[in-house]
C-alpha cells in the first residue's frame, strides 16, 4: 500500500513537468514546420487559420463535453453550477478556465505562442544573431516584469525559447557556438527563475531532439497520435470515474481504479481522435503556404503538432 501511495505522490509532484517538456517541443517543432513550408510573413494569417483548424474544433468538443458532464455532476450533488453564458463564451476563446477541466490553461499559452511565433519566426530567420542577442534577452526580462501578468505566454517563454534555439542549432551545419551559448543561458535561466527539475526536463528534451537518431518504436505512434485528445478529455473523464467509484472501492484497490480510469480515458481518447481530432488535422493539412522545401536536414519531423 505504501508503495502505491508513494508512486501516486511522485506522479502528482513531478507530472507537472510534462508541461515544460511540451512547451520545449512546441518551441522547436513549430519553427521547424514553418521552415520546411517556406513560411513568409504574407502567410501569417493563413498560419493562424491552420492552427485554428487543427486545434480549435477538438478543444470546442472537449469544452462541450466538460460542460455537459460537469452540469449533471453538479445537479446530482445538488450544487450550484459554476458556469454561465458569459464564462462559456469566454472559454471558447481561452479567456476563462472551466473549474472542472483545469488542464485547459495551457491552451491559452499555446494560442498566444502561435500569435507570437508567426511574427517572430520571420525576424528570427532574417536576423538570427540579432534575435539571440537582443530579442531573447528582452523576452526573458519581460518574463520577470508585470507585463507577464497580462501576457500569459511570457511566464513560460523561456521553455519555448529553449526549443527555438534548439531549432536554430538543428538547421545549421556551422557556426553553432552562439546558439549553444544561448541554449546554456536559457537552461540556467530556467533553473534560477523556475526550478531545477524544470530545467533538467527542458535540457533532456532538447538534447533528445537534437541528438537522438535511432528509430522510434512503432508502439509509441498510437499514444503520440491520440496525445492531444487524451490531454483534452482525460481530466473530466478520469477524475469523474475515480470520484464516482472511489466510495465503493477499498483504498487497498485504488491502484485498480487508477488503471481502470486510464484504460477508459485512452479508449475515449481514441474515439475522440478518430471522429473529431483527425478530421480537424486533415482540414488543416489541406491549407498550404506554397511550395515546400525539397531537402530536409537530419531526420524529417512531422509538420503538425499535437
Amino acid at each position: 500500500m505504501s508503495f502505491y501511495l508513494d508512486f501516486f505522490s511522485w506522479i502528482a509532484d513531478n507530472g507537472k513537468y510534462g508541461v515544460q517538456i511540451f512547451f520545449v517541443i512546441s518551441g522547436f517543432i513549430i519553427p521547424y514546420s514553418l521552415f520546411k513550408a517556406n513560411y513568409e510573413f504574407k502567410h501569417y494569417f493563413k498560419f493562424l487559420y491552420k492552427r485554428v483548424l487543427r486545434l480549435h474544433p477538438p478543444y470546442i468538443a472537449a469544452l462541450l463535453l466538460t460542460l455537459v458532464i460537469a452540469y449533471f455532476s453538479y445537479k446530482v450533488r445538488h450544487l450550484v453550477y459554476p458556469e454561465n453564458i458569459t464564462s462559456i463564451l469566454l472559454s471558447v476563446f481561452y479567456m476563462h478556465l472551466p473549474a472542472d477541466n483545469p488542464v485547459f490553461w495551457t491552451l491559452q499559452i499555446e494560442a498566444e505562442y502561435y500569435i507570437f511565433i508567426g511574427l517572430f519566426f520571420v525576424f528570427l530567420m532574417k536576423m538570427p544573431k540579432a534575435s539571440i542577442l537582443i530579442s531573447i534577452p528582452v523576452l526573458l526580462w519581460l518574463s520577470q516584469t508585470q507585463v507577464a501578468s497580462y501576457i500569459s505566454l511570457l511566464n513560460f517563454i523561456v521553455f519555448f525559447l529553449i526549443g527555438t534555439v534548439g531549432y536554430l542549432i538543428y538547421i545549421k551545419e556551422n557556426n553553432k557556438i552562439l546558439e549553444y551559448i544561448a541554449l546554456l543561458i536559457l537552461i540556467v535561466f530556467s533553473f534560477l527563475f523556475y526550478d531545477l527539475l524544470g530545467a533538467i526536463a527542458s535540457l533532456c528534451t532538447i538534447l533528445m531532439i537534437l541528438f537522438y537518431r535511432k528509430p522510434i518504436h512503432s508502439g509509441l505512434e498510437f499514444p503520440g497520435e491520440i496525445s492531444y485528445s487524451l490531454y483534452l478529455i482525460h481530466f473530466i473523464i478520469g477524475i469523474k470515474i475515480i470520484n464516482l467509484l472511489q466510495r465503493h472501492v477499498s483504498p487497498n484497490y485504488n491502484w485498480v481504479l487508477f488503471i481502470l480510469a486510464m484504460v477508459i480515458c485512452i479508449g475515449a481518447s481514441w474515439i475522440f481522435w478518430k471522429f473529431i481530432e483527425k478530421p480537424s488535422a486533415e482540414l488543416s493539412n489541406k491549407v498550404k503556404y506554397g511550395k515546400k522545401k525539397t531537402e530536409f536536414l537530419n531526420y524529417d519531423l512531422e509538420t503538425e503538432t499535437k
